[in-house]
């Protein structure tokens, strides 16, 4: 299964959670050819999120290997709510 970021999936140990985004650790990177030495990955994800996005310190990092483990059935592409400014009107 493909993990992707915006994306509401079910959880073995948290529920619902909402993945930020999956990130690529390198031992060694050449800026100048744009490759590198691949390390691992990992998922950032929150179980604690409103409509705008993770609330402030609910994200969590792991590995995407051990985050596949206990993920379930993707439920939605998440789509955060632009912020409204209030109008003295």
């Amino acid at each position: 299964m493909r993990v992707t970021g915006n994306t509401i999936y079910e959880h073995d140990e948290h529920g619902a959670v909402l993945v930020i985004d999956v990130h690529h650790v390198f031992n060694e990177y050449d800026l100048e050819t744009g490759s590198g030495e691949l390390h691992s990955r990992v998922v950032r994800y929150t179980p604690d999120w409103d409509d705008y996005g993770p609330m402030p310190g609910s994200i969590q990092a792991t590995s995407i290997d051990d985050f596949r483990e206990l993920l379930g059935d993707e439920v939605r592409t998440f789509e955060p709510l632009e912020p409204q400014a209030e109008t003295d009107e």
